[in-house]
């Protein structure tokens, strides 16, 4: 029987830049610890796949941590009962081992290139990667603008938020969720990534992997502005001062605004249900809306300002997008020059004898037969 599966993103393309939650991906006291450098088109995200695939159809839990700016490519890898991670660790996200051979080591692919070849093309492998460095920079620069509207569109609904029946509302959720559950003599954890993402195919998210899997969902609507990422902080503070561990996840567009909030020991999950990452509603234990906490005649008076504010931001979004989709295609061409120059059967090999290492962390001694 195969093992669970979870898709998640450890980075995003948000309005401050690249932003990445790697730390999070696992923690640094974890069994082992695999960083894979080299090149483009050098093959680390099928060496991630192929083990993640072999090792999820032997029954073992896989999450899956996607690139953003190529969600069908593999950033990540972990396998949570063994507490084994596979991860890229070349630029955007730079991972380096901080315990080496304790618990991190280095997979260089760039052992399995010809050198010489890849030599051919260094002037038009550095011309590519200026330009992917300046498409990323002006997609960032559209995303940093459609924030500033955004900001705009939020502060007018802020200015009409009755934030004292937010917290009437935060105060009544908390005590449905933590019923019964005490004070914890230590401190929960929180471990934060993204579940959504800003790509080249658009906004995509995996959030059935969160509501689809848990006997309690609570769907918090409403406005921008109010309030709904206050009660999330609010249920995660109360979960840290109970000792209960959970799982934030941040809003693509702004990474530091929590979005959904796992609570697995009591299999419950807090989720804002609004464009673009709506959820089933029927399928909601509780739907919350703090667009009662508004003074609808205040908005009323600036409708058309936040309208054309909207209007305003999804261009803008639209733009980063097609912008974002221009780099990966820059970069999928500068694969092209490490592809015809990669051993990929001596990288074969290594796979299969990480996969061997893999196993018998977890007590086994044997690999399927390829």
């Amino acid at each position: 029987m195969n093992g669970k599966v979870r898709n998640l993103f450890p980075g995003g393309n948000t309005s401050l830049g690249f932003f990445s939650y790697y730390d999070n991906i696992i923690a640094p006291d974890a069994t082992r610890i695999f960083i894979i450098k080299g090149g483009p088109g050098v093959g680390k995200s099928f060496f991630m796949k192929e083990i993640a695939k072999d090792l999820n159809e032997q029954g073992f839990d896989v999450e899956l941590h996607h690139c953003s700016s190529d969600p069908d490519s593999l950033d990540g890898v972990v396998f949570p009962q063994i507490s084994v991670a596979i991860m890229d660790g070349t630029s955007p996200h730079v991972v380096d081992p901080r315990n080496p051979g304790a618990v991190d080591e280095i997979l260089h692919l760039g052992d399995y290139w010809d050198e010489q070849g890849i030599r051919r093309g260094k002037e038009e492998i550095l011309t590519l990667n200026r330009e992917v460095g300046r498409l990323f920079r002006r997609a960032y620069q559209y995303l940093k603008a459609a924030k500033i509207i955004h900001d705009d569109q939020e502060e007018i609904y802020t200015e009409s938020v009755d934030f004292g029946l937010v917290n009437e509302i935060a105060a009544d959720l908390s005590a449905a969720v933590f019923e019964g559950r005490p004070a914890g003599r230590s401190l929960g954890k929180i471990r934060r990534l993204f579940i959504s993402a800003i790509t080249p195919k658009g906004l995509l998210n995996y959030l059935p992997d969160l509501t689809d899997k848990v006997t309690t969902v609570y769907a918090i609507q409403g406005p921008p502005g109010t309030g709904k990422a206050t009660i999330l902080n609010k249920l995660a503070v109360a979960a840290q001062e109970r000792g209960i561990h959970c799982e934030a996840f941040y809003c693509a567009f702004d990474p530091h605004k929590i979005e959904h909030l796992l609570i697995p020991d009591l299999d419950t999950v807090i989720t804002t249900a609004v464009k673009p990452h709506r959820i089933d509603i029927t399928k909601a234990t509780s739907v919350i809306n703090t667009g009662k906490c508004v003074d609808l005649v205040k908005t009323s008076s600036r409708s058309a300002v936040i309208e054309a504010d909207q209007r305003l931001m999804e261009t803008l979004l639209e733009q980063a997008i097609k912008t974002i989709a221009q780099a990966k295609s820059v970069h999928d061409e500068i694969e092209t020059y490490y592809i015809p120059n990669m051993d990929f059967t001596a990288i074969d090999k290594l796979r299969n004898r990480t996969m061997e290492r893999i196993l018998k962390y977890s007590g086994e001694t044997t690999i399927r037969a390829k």
